[in-house]
């Protein structure tokens, strides 16, 4: 798995989200990366236990995220394959340097919900 570590300031605190029928949350974050002249916004996701974490983050905030990079490939019905990458928070301390948590996720299963699958099963030929 790939790891990073975003820095910067937060510009935007999305509400915590819930999906499908299972009740899968995600709550986003972006991140203000940039040097000042050019932007640079970075979106990052926390999901299950991790939205712990981020629930109190606040616009204006500097933070330290540590995240993984995950890509999944999808399919449409009209058979074109396209290719996502999402940022998944599970860590993050903010300037004054109190962890939101120090703890390391078990990374054994992450599940990903697919938010482009509208659910109906195409038939093979």
């Amino acid at each position: 798995m790939n790891e990073v570590t975003i820095k910067g300031e937060i510009k935007f605190v999305d509400e915590i989200r819930e999906y499908g029928a299972n009740g899968f949350k995600k709550h986003q974050v972006v991140v203000e990366t940039g040097d000042g002249r050019w932007d640079n916004p970075v979106p990052v996701e926390f999901i299950k236990d991790a939205i712990e974490k981020s629930k109190d983050l606040e616009v204006g905030q500097k933070v330290t995220i540590d995240a993984r990079v995950n890509g999944r490939e999808w399919q449409g019905k009209d058979g074109v394959t396209k290719w996502f990458t999402s940022i998944s928070g599970y860590r993050v301390e903010t300037e004054n340097k109190n962890p939101a948590s120090s703890q390391v996720p078990d990374t054994s299963s992450y599940d990903t919900y697919d938010e482009y699958d509208d659910g109906v099963e195409e038939e093979a030929f």
